[in-house]
């Protein structure tokens, strides 16, 4: 089986400082580090946030992950296991894939932040962009490998755990 890992917003951004960093983000470092040591003969692509202080998003988002600042950039326990970055500018990152390329995968395994946001728009895009071909590809979230960020109206246990949910009812893999 041909398998594509694609880490989601690994970043400082998220992680270590700034406005949306989150320690439910950061606390998932190890695990993803692991798996990606357990997996280092599949692909990868890592899907960074890069944006400019004029995006779109901005709008809704405090100003984060600017590009080419410490925030934009993957965290140091990951960045050795990058095997191709693409960058964005939006929560969703299928608008920035080789989609030719990645049906050439039979399995993609999702890992990253924010699980209820670019996790939750990707995962949903894949399925149902594969389901719209014709192509029965595996989307598989790993839930122990994503996570989202607390905030007084944003609870990180209940987010998570619908947009979990939500993945599931569309027929994606959540293990």
């Amino acid at each position: 089986m041909k398998k594509l890992i694609i880490v989601v917003d690994m970043l400082n951004g998220f992680t270590k400082f700034g406005p949306l960093s989150s320690k439910n983000i950061n606390a998932i470092i190890p695990n993803i580090k692991s798996y990606l040591i357990n997996n280092k003969k599949y692909d990868n692509i890592f899907l960074c946030d890069f944006h400019s202080k004029n995006d779109i998003e901005m709008k809704e988002y405090p100003l984060h992950c600017l590009a080419n600042t410490e925030e934009a950039k993957i965290v140091d326990e990951l960045v050795n296991f990058v095997k191709e970055i693409v960058n964005k500018n939006s929560t969703n990152g299928i608008f920035y894939l080789d989609l030719e390329k990645i049906s050439k995968y039979d399995s993609i395994e999702i890992v990253g932040c924010c699980t209820d946001i670019c996790v939750l728009q990707l995962a949903l895009s894949l399925k149902t962009y594969f389901n719209k071909l014709m192509l029965d590809k595996n989307i598989i979230v790993l839930k122990d490998l994503v996570a989202t960020f607390d905030s007084s109206v944003h609870d990180a246990k209940t987010y998570h755990s619908f947009a979990l949910s939500l993945m599931r009812n569309a027929g994606i893999i959540v293990k």
